[in-house]
C-alpha cells in the first residue's frame, strides 16, 4: 500500500463531505502531523482488447473504482454517418470496441483522481448528460489515483482511451509508446499561494516552506519553474509532500503557510474556513505560458483499428466542453461535479466559477499549439525525466485529424 499524496494530473482528489467539519474547524494553532491518507488498492479489471502490451513490474496499475452505465439508445439507431453505420453495421477500422445488445459501442476509459478531479471531470460530464449515447457509445470508467497510471493502463491494453498529463504523454512516447492526444486542455492552474500576509512576491519565499506533490510529479515541476522564475532553486526552499486534501489541512491548521494550489482547494478553504489565502505567483498567468496540462488519448493500434469509435469520443468530449464552459450550465456542472469528486454543492460551485475564469476548459482543441507541448518537452528534459536525444516531438504524440472528423460529425449531429 502506498500513500495518496495527490494525483499527477488536474485538480486535485477533494475532500469528502465527511471530512468537512473536522477541516473547517481546523484551529491555526494545531500542532499535530497532517498525514497523508492513505490509498487503496485495489487489482485492475481487465478489459477485453485487440493487443495487449506487459506492464513493468515496477509500474503497477491500480483501479479505485469503475463505473458502469448502462445505456439505453432512445428512438432507434442514431443517425449519424462517418465511417460506418452506429446501429446494426460493422466498423469498418476492424473495431476491437464491441457493441452491445442495445447497439451501442463500448469504451473502456480512464479518469485520474479518487474523487475525480477537475481535470478529469469532462468525460464524466460526457456521461450524466446523455452526450455518450447520443454519439451510440456506452463508456465505462475506471478511476485512478493520477493520470499516470491511467496512461499506463491504456499503455497496457486494459483500456481503450484515457485523460492524461501532458507530461506522462511525453514520457511513455519518449519510451516508445504509441500513444496520440485528440483534444485536451492547455493551461495547468498550479499557483503558489500562502496565508502569510508578509509573503507577497516570488522573492519572497525563499527559505519557506512549501506544500508539493511529491518529487518529479507536476505539482512539484510548476514549483520549481516559478521559483526559477525570480532566480530561485530548490535549495532556497523546503519541499514537503503534501497534495490534495493533506495540503487544505495542512493549511488551514497553520502546519504550512504555503503551498502550490489548484482552484478547487482554493475554493474549499474561501467557502467553508475563515482562513485567508493569497496568490502569490501563477505558472501559466506570470511564468511560462507555453505549457500544456492534459488530453484524451488511446494507443495508435486503437486508433487505427476502431477510428469511427475514436471519432465519435472526441465529438462527445467537444460537445461536453461546450457544455461545460457555457455560464448557464453552471448549477448543473457543479451537480455532477459534486456527485463525482465528493464536494459540498457550494464548493462544487466556487471551483468552478475560478475555473472558468480561469478559462481552464479552453475553445478549440486544445491540442493544436505545438510550442505548448514543446514546453512541456523542454520541462521534461530539464528534469531529467527524458533525454534530449529520446524526447519525442509535438507530431510524435498529436493526431489533429480526429479533432477535425469529430468536428465534422458535431457539426452534422446537431
Amino acid at each position: 500500500m502506498r500513500q495518496n499524496i495527490g494525483p499527477l494530473l488536474g485538480g486535485t482528489p477533494t475532500l469528502l463531505k465527511s471530512q468537512l467539519d473536522s477541516v473547517a474547524t481546523a484551529s491555526a494553532s494545531a500542532g499535530g502531523m497532517v498525514v497523508p491518507v492513505a490509498r487503496r488498492d485495489s487489482e485492475l479489471i481487465s478489459v477485453r482488447h485487440r493487443r495487449r502490451r506487459s506492464i513493468p513490474e515496477d509500474q503497477p496499475v491500480t483501479a479505485h473504482r469503475q463505473i458502469n452505465r448502462h445505456s439505453r439508445l432512445v428512438g432507434g439507431c442514431l443517425a449519424v454517418v462517418l465511417t460506418s453505420a452506429a446501429c446494426g453495421g460493422s466498423d469498418d477500422s476492424g473495431s476491437g470496441a464491441g457493441a452491445d445488445a442495445g447497439g451501442l459501442i463500448s469504451v473502456s476509459y480512464g479518469t485520474a483522481g479518487t474523487p475525480v478531479v477537475y481535470g478529469s471531470i469532462l468525460p464524466h460530464v460526457a456521461d450524466e448528460e446523455g452526450i455518450y449515447e447520443k454519439y451510440g457509445l456506452e463508456v465505462t470508467f475506471q478511476n485512478f489515483a493520477n493520470g499516470a497510471d491511467s496512461l499506463r493502463a491504456v499503455v497496457g491494453g486494459q483500456l481503450d482511451a484515457a485523460m492524461t498529463s501532458t507530461s506522462n504523454l511525453v514520457n511513455v512516447v519518449a519510451q516508445g509508446a504509441e500513444v496520440k492526444a485528440m483534444a485536451g486542455m492547455d493551461k495547468p492552474d498550479y499557483y503558489i499561494a500562502t496565508t502569510d500576509p508578509s509573503i507577497s512576491s516570488c522573492e519572497d519565499l525563499a527559505g519557506q516552506t512549501i506544500g508539493v506533490d511529491q518529487t518529479g510529479g507536476a505539482r512539484y515541476n510548476g514549483t520549481v519553474a516559478m521559483l526559477a522564475s525570480c532566480g530561485l532553486t530548490v535549495d532556497d526552499v523546503t519541499f514537503v509532500n503534501f497534495a490534495g486534501p493533506p495540503i487544505i489541512q495542512a493549511l488551514v491548521q497553520g502546519q504550512i503557510t504555503v503551498g502550490t494550489m489548484h482552484y478547487d482547494e482554493e475554493a474549499f478553504i474561501e467557502t467553508t474556513t475563515d482562513v485567508a489565502l493569497e496568490e502569490v505567483i501563477s505558472l501559466v498567468k506570470d511564468v511560462n505560458p507555453n505549457t500544456h496540462y492534459v488530453e484524451q488519448v488511446a494507443m495508435t493500434d486503437y486508433i487505427e483499428e476502431n477510428r469511427d469509435t475514436v471519432v465519435r469520443l472526441t465529438a462527445a468530449y467537444i460537445e461536453a466542453n461546450d457544455f461545460i464552459r457555457d455560464p448557464a450550465n453552471i448549477d448543473r456542472f457543479a451537480e455532477i461535479a459534486a456527485e463525482h469528486n465528493g464536494q459540498p454543492i457550494e464548493v462544487a460551485r466556487q471551483s468552478i466559477e475560478l475555473f472558468l475564469e480561469f478559462e481552464f476548459w479552453p475553445e478549440g482543441s486544445g491540442i493544436d499549439d505545438g510550442a505548448k507541448f514543446q514546453g512541456v518537452i523542454d520541462e521534461q528534459i530539464g528534469a531529467g525525466a527524458v533525454t534530449e536525444a529520446e524526447a519525442p516531438a509535438y507530431e510524435d504524440m498529436v493526431d489533429l485529424s480526429i479533432y477535425e472528423d469529430a468536428m465534422e460529425l458535431v457539426g452534422s449531429t446537431n
